[in-house]
């Protein structure tokens, strides 16, 4: 679906969580945004939670006990990640350093294109965040569980393969992850027959 308002953004949710889906239900969200919030056409927000708890509701049934992936290239505030290098043995984390990450609901994962705080990047090929992920799935790294397809294998492409050009020359974004899922799951490796039957 493209450039839809905020409201029709909304009601595709809506009608998503009435429709019968399979194992798993996939969602990729490309947009203009910030921390919580992604935009439509007509630059009215729709909340991120909004759209979970859509899908997530119990009169959703089949939806509420599926997992739920999502995808969202946005950005996430207006800092610019100018990336660096460390090295050290280990580091205290900042007090309250997850206080912002969204609240999720059960079956529920989610994948940012850039850490909280800081833009997303396009070049004229479209997002360094999709174009990372779409590499990964057509290799033989989709037949991983989904942590480590998405914690290791896109997280690296984005963070090694790719920076920002011209006005932001060598300005860099960080995937985030954040799940709610009790097991591995596998929603992107087809089983051995279902590929032979397709070439």
């Amino acid at each position: 679906m493209h450039n839809k308002t905020a409201k029709e953004i909304e009601d595709l949710y809506q009608q998503e969580r009435h429709r019968e889906h399979g194992e798993y239900f996939v969602s990729v969200i490309s947009s203009h945004g910030e921390e919580g919030v992604i935009l439509g056409c007509d630059s009215a927000p729709v909340k991120l939670t909004r759209i979970f708890q859509i899908l997530s509701s119990e009169k959703g049934l089949v939806l509420a006990q599926i997992p739920k992936i999502f995808f969202v290239q946005a950005c996430r505030g207006e800092e610019f990640d100018q990336g660096v290098l460390v090295e050290c043995d280990g580091v205290e984390p900042a007090p309250d350093c997850f206080s912002n990450y969204l609240s999720i609901p059960p079956h529920t994962v989610v994948m940012f294109a850039c850490s909280p705080g800081y833009v997303a990047f396009l070049n004229v090929s479209g997002s360094m965040f999709l174009q990372a992920l779409i590499k990964v799935l057509e290799g033989e790294e989709r037949h991983l569980a989904l942590n480590r397809l998405m914690m290791t294998r896109v997280n690296w492409q984005v963070a090694f393969c790719c920076q920002a050009r011209g006005t932001y020359e060598g300005c860099k974004e960080m995937p985030c992850f954040v799940t709610n899922l009790l097991q591995d799951v596998f929603p992107f490796s087809a089983p051995v027959a279902e590929e032979a039957d397709s070439v």
